[in-house]
C-alpha cells in the first residue's frame, strides 16, 4: 500500500501485475454499500454508496464516473480518490460502474449512468440521500458522461429502451468536469489510417481503433450519428452550474476539449453558470498511476468541493 505521496487520508492498494490499476483502500469506510445492481442488464450495472462517518443525514450526493478510454477503468480505481475525500467533507459518495465498449456500444454506458441517478434518487430515503442535492462529476470518459447524462436529463430517447423509473427526474444541481473529452470526431482515425492501425489490444494502452470499439464503427463513415453522441449539442440554457478542470500539459485529450465545454456553456447559459480552470504543467488525470499527483491533493479537492458547498 501507498498514498504516492498524497496529503489526504487515502491508500491505494498497488496490483501484483504492473499493467493493473491501482485501487482505492475503502476498507475504512465504516457505512457503505457495495456492489449495489441498479440494473440487471449487465453484472457491470452496479454502484458504491459510501456515507460520512457521523449524521443521519439526507446528504447532499456526489456521484462519480470514472474515466479509462471508453473501454477500461474501475468505480473503485485510484480515479476514484477524485471524489474519495466527500465523505470526509459531509457528502455521500457514490461511484457508478458501467459497461465499457469492449461489452457493450454507445450509447448503452450513457444509458446506464442515467439508469444509476434514476436509481439513486428512487431509493433516496433507504441510502440517506438528498434527492434535491445530486451533483454528478467525472474525469476524462467519466466527464464526458457526467455532461453527457446531465444535458439529456430531460430527454427521455437517451434514457434508452426500457427505461427504469421513468418518471423520476435525472436532473442534477452541478456537474464535475475533469480532463473530460466531448467530440469523438477529434479523437477517431479516418477509416484509412485505422485500416494501418495494429488491431489487437494490448493493455494498459489506449487502441489506435478506441473510437469504433467504443461505437461500433468508424464514427466518420457515421458523422450524424458522431455528432448526436456530442454532449455539448445537447447543452441548453438550464445546463447545471459546473466546474470545469484541465491540465495544459494534458497528453491524453487536449485541453480544447475542457476550453470548448466553458466556453459553450458560457454563451448558452451565462458565464456565471461556468468556473473553469485551467492548471500549468498538468497532465491528464492517470487510470492506472497517478501522472499528476495535483489532481488528488488537498488542494484540488478543496477547490472541487468548495465549488460544490456553493452550489448544492
Amino acid at each position: 500500500m501507498g498514498n504516492f505521496g498524497l496529503d489526504i487520508p487515502w491508500t491505494l492498494i498497488e496490483p501484483e501485475d504492473p499493467s493493473g490499476s491501482d485501487m482505492v483502500d475503502v476498507a475504512g469506510v465504516k457505512r457503505k454499500w457495495l456492489d449495489v445492481a441498479y440494473a440487471s442488464r449487465s453484472p457491470s450495472q452496479v454502484l458504491d454508496i459510501y456515507l460520512p462517518e457521523e449524521g443521519e443525514g439526507p446528504f447532499p450526493t456526489y456521484v462519480f464516473i470514472h474515466g479509462g478510454a471508453f473501454i477500461a477503468g474501475d468505480k473503485q480505481d485510484v480515479q476514484f480518490l477524485l471524489a474519495a475525500d466527500g465523505i470526509n467533507r459531509g457528502y455521500a459518495v457514490v461511484s457508478v460502474e458501467y459497461r465499457k465498449g469492449f461489452e457493450s456500444k454507445a450509447p448503452n454506458a450513457l444509458y446506464d449512468v442515467k439508469a444509476a441517478i434514476r436509481f439513486l434518487k428512487a431509493h433516496a430515503a433507504e441510502y440517506r440521500l438528498d434527492p434535491g442535492r445530486f451533483a454528478l462529476g467525472g474525469d476524462s470518459a467519466g466527464a464526458y458522461y457526467a455532461v453527457f447524462a446531465a444535458a439529456t436529463a430531460a430527454v427521455p430517447a437517451f434514457d434508452g429502451p426500457d427505461p427504469l423509473w421513468p418518471s423520476v427526474s435525472g436532473a442534477v444541481k452541478a456537474v464535475v468536469a475533469q480532463c473530460g473529452c466531448y467530440d469523438l470526431l477529434g479523437f477517431a482515425p479516418t477509416p484509412e489510417e485505422e485500416a494501418k492501425a495494429p488491431k489487437e489490444f494490448v493493455p494498459g494502452t489506449i487502441p489506435a481503433n478506441l473510437m469504433s470499439v467504443y461505437l461500433g464503427a468508424n464514427p466518420h463513415l457515421f458523422p450524424d450519428i458522431a455528432a448526436l453522441l456530442n454532449p455539448i449539442a445537447h447543452i441548453t440554457k438550464d445546463f447545471p452550474p459546473t466546474l470545469v478542470q484541465v491540465g495544459k500539459n494534458d497528453a491524453v485529450v487536449p485541453c480544447a476539449e475542457s476550453e470548448r465545454l466553458a466556453a459553450v456553456i458560457a454563451e448558452r447559459c451565462g458565464k456565471e453558470r461556468v468556473s473553469f480552470e485551467e492548471f500549468d504543467g498538468w497532465n491528464h488525470c492517470a487510470l492506472n498511476h497517478i501522472v499528476t499527483p495535483d489532481w488528488f491533493m488537498k488542494a484540488n479537492l478543496e477547490r472541487v468541493f468548495g465549488f460544490l458547498d456553493r452550489v448544492l
